[in-house]
């Protein structure tokens, strides 16, 4: 029998990034965040309301839960210890599990080794760069809140910028289109100057962002419906799909739906991260 620690929640000694280029996204993804934030607050929405009225603080509300819900769920993902903890040298708990030789570790099924966080991580889906650690078994359920709200925070400011940009330069036709989604191109050919060149770049980084977490969002919608990993999805394995019920709860727990709104509360996982119910067992 393997020993192994109890799976309650966990939560890292050390959750600085090991890599520098983790360490440097994850400063970026932090300021950059709160640029974006001044930007759409303190420049592009004074141009919408001279004085301060009842939708300027229904407006700044949302601003706030949405940035504060962003930040709250990168804090619990950022720190909650989602690798393998076994000792090593020990009899297989079952055939599905292998030996790891970069932990020196017997490691269960769905687990994968990290090079960048130098561990093996439980139900292994990906190494989210901009955090600078690994979404799996722990904390999967943060970091798919986290894109939601800022989906919904890019999605909202997009729709204050297409007005700015249009009042700024015009209808969008052929030429606006190109210098917004380039707008490098339209400040070396003259078109803008530098005030315009600088809103226009920060509504260009807005909108390819949109884009980002919509691709990012779509990607763990249909993995989480058919129970996968992103390298199970890849390699075509299915049978941990139990089911969208089983597969939703086993990311989220049986409280998902105040995971949705208070990051901080537990909603604890139907299994330990080890052992993964399969079809037809």
């Amino acid at each position: 029998m393997v020993w192994r620690e109890d799976q309650t929640q966990t939560y890292k000694r050390h959750p600085w990034p090991l890599k520098i280029i983790d360490r440097v996204f994850l400063l970026v993804f932090l300021f950059g965040g709160l640029l974006l934030t001044w930007y759409e607050g303190f420049l592009i929405m004074p141009t919408y309301y001279s004085e301060v009225s009842f939708i300027v603080v229904v407006h700044i509300t949302v601003f706030v839960v949405l940035i504060s819900h962003i930040y709250a769920n990168l804090i619990f993902l950022v720190l909650t210890d989602t690798s393998v903890r076994c000792r090593t040298h020990l009899p297989l708990v079952s055939q599905t599990w292998r030996f790891c030789q970069d932990c020196n570790a017997h490691v269960p099924a769905r687990s994968h080794h990290c090079l960048n966080c130098n561990v093996c991580i439980l139900r292994h889906d990906h190494h989210c760069w901009f955090a600078g650690c690994c979404i799996g078994y722990r904390n999967q359920r943060y970091f798919c809140v986290m894109l939601l709200y800022m989906f919904i925070m890019a999605l909202y400011c997009n729709l204050f910028n297409y007005e700015f940009v249009c009042r700024l330069k015009g209808p969008l036709g052929f030429f606006n289109i190109i210098s917004f989604t380039m707008p490098h191109v339209g400040w070396v050919l003259g078109y803008y100057d530098a005030y315009t060149f600088f809103v226009t770049t920060m509504s260009a980084i807005g909108f390819l962002l949109l884009l980002l977490f919509i691709w990012s969002l779509r990607n763990q919608a249909r993995q989480i419906l058919y129970g996968q990993t992103q390298y199970e999805y890849k390699k075509k394995i299915t049978c941990f799909d139990m089911g969208f019920k089983h597969n939703w709860t086993n990311v989220f727990g049986p409280h998902w739906f105040l995971a949705f709104f208070f990051p901080w509360i537990e909603s604890k996982l139907p299994g330990d991260g080890f052992v993964f119910q399969m079809k037809n067992t």
